[in-house]
């Protein structure tokens, strides 16, 4: 599944062609979703399904979109502007049946420089946009190479997530609260790790991607800090939340209205009924040493309600 919006038809059409390149073709099915580009994807060929929104879902809610149209057991996401080593998918797909969320190893767009092996979770308590700093969790890439097969990892990263859909429904999908972007990597690898399944990067399936300056679409700090507060809230144990959310204050208008109208409960009752680690024990997985008021108990059936609507 692809999720495009103002993507350059050509990059589109070499990710599309790439896939194809090294995926089965009797095996597989293509959905892009095209999310609100101001001039339409076009056709891409045989075995292409294009879904146009003529309004923006964002990159989470274009996501969830896509994987609920598709039939497949196994369900891979991907950006629209990537480049694929040819046994990318076989690497892959020995590590699938484990059940934990994969990602590929992150390289260039030609796939010479980098190698990034998943991510650690970073926390920052400032909000500095001239620093390019906003609060909230951010990921600090992996360098070393960790070995042949599947390695845990606190985060995926890439732009190239593997799951099975049986897991996939276990988790409930991508958030449905997200806004245009910002967090998806950090909320779906902590409710992995919170529900029991894991994260996973398998270093030598290697993808590249290509990396921009700026997005080919409106994206502020407001949604960035929505997305933040919506991935605490659904997550953590609500005394944790209001210690994290402290580094928020104060709150912008448009966040704040955002957080009123979202029903952020409804959706954390959703994330609580997988929970099997105390939020100790989840930033022991994603985060080990950090100081962080974290609770050591486990959520009550209270703590699945709607505290946050």
């Amino acid at each position: 599944m692809i999720c495009a919006r103002g993507e350059h038809p050509e990059v589109l059409r070499r990710t599309v062609d790439g896939l194809r390149a090294t995926s089965p073709g009797g095996e597989r099915e293509i959905v892009v979703v095209d999310d609100g580009s101001i001039d339409p994807v076009g056709p891409l060929g045989p075995g292409v399904e294009v879904v146009r929104n003529s309004v923006p879902a964002g990159v989470s809610g274009a996501r969830r979109q896509g994987f609920a149209l598709a039939g497949g057991e196994v369900l891979v996401c991907l950006d629209a502007h990537m480049t694929f080593d040819p046994d990318w998918l076989t690497h892959m797909l020995d590590h699938v049946d484990s059940g934990a969320l994969l990602c590929a190893s992150f390289w260039d767009y030609e796939r010479t420089v980098g190698g990034f092996y998943g991510a650690d979770f970073e926390w920052c308590g400032v909000r500095d946009y001239a620093a390019g700093h906003s609060p909230g969790f951010r990921p600090r890439h992996r360098v070393r190479y960790p070995g042949p097969g599947a390695s845990d990892v606190p985060m995926v990263l890439g732009a190239c997530y593997m799951i099975r859909r049986t897991s996939y429904d276990l988790l409930g999908g991508f958030s449905p609260l997200f806004r245009v972007w910002g967090a998806d990597e950090q909320d779906l690898s902590a409710r992995a790790w919170l529900a029991g399944i894991g994260a996973r990067c398998v270093a030598d399936a290697r993808v590249g991607h290509l990396s921009r300056k700026s997005f080919p679409y409106p994206v502020y700090y407001d949604h960035v800090e929505f997305n933040q507060l919506a991935f605490l809230r659904s997550v953590f144990d609500h005394r944790t939340v209001e210690a994290l959310e402290r580094s928020f204050e104060p709150l912008s208008d448009p966040v704040r209205s955002w957080l009123a109208e979202a029903g952020t409960g409804r959706w954390r009752a959703v994330v609580q009924r997988t929970r099997q680690l105390t939020d100790r024990e989840l930033f022991a997985r994603i985060m080990p040493g950090a100081r962080l008021p974290v609770q050591h108990r486990r959520a009550s059936p209270s703590d699945q309600g709607h505290r946050h609507d």
